[in-house]
């Protein structure tokens, strides 16, 4: 469910900065894991030879998530964040923590469903029904 017009409060916010920060660096870890060994099997199995053919969409389609999540943990995260709270300090813009955490509670939960189509589309090809 979809958190969208709720009011949050300071320790929900403090709750939800806490885990981010906390999970952030083993995101990082996980993700370099993740494309090692999806890299090694790709090599090992054969596979890199389907990614661009009928048969290995499910395989694009996991690289590219893949790749979106190594781009936003490793570097864009840090840049729009920065720009973001840069932007808003210059404009003398009061900051909205509410009206934030409520875009990025939208954005969490949106990559979490693409992240998870990317899991059933390697269940797909893994089990061969592609």
């Amino acid at each position: 469910m979809v958190i969208v017009d709720q009011q949050f409060n300071a320790p929900d916010i403090l709750f939800f900065q806490g885990i981010e920060h906390r999970f952030a660096p083993r995101a990082k870890i996980y993700n370099a894991i993740v494309g090692i060994t999806g890299f090694v099997m790709l090599y090992l199995t054969g596979w890199y030879r389907l990614l661009f053919t009928h048969k290995g969409i499910p395989l694009l389609f996991m690289l590219i998530i893949w790749i979106f999540w190594f781009i936003m943990l490793f570097g864009l995260e840090p840049v729009i964040i920065r720009r973001m709270l840069d932007r808003m300090a210059k404009s003398g813009e009061a900051m909205e923590i509410e009206t934030i955490f409520a875009r990025m509670n939208r954005m969490h939960w949106l990559l979490l469903m693409i992240s998870l189509a990317a899991s059933v589309a390697g269940i797909i090809f893994g089990h061969g029904y592609f």
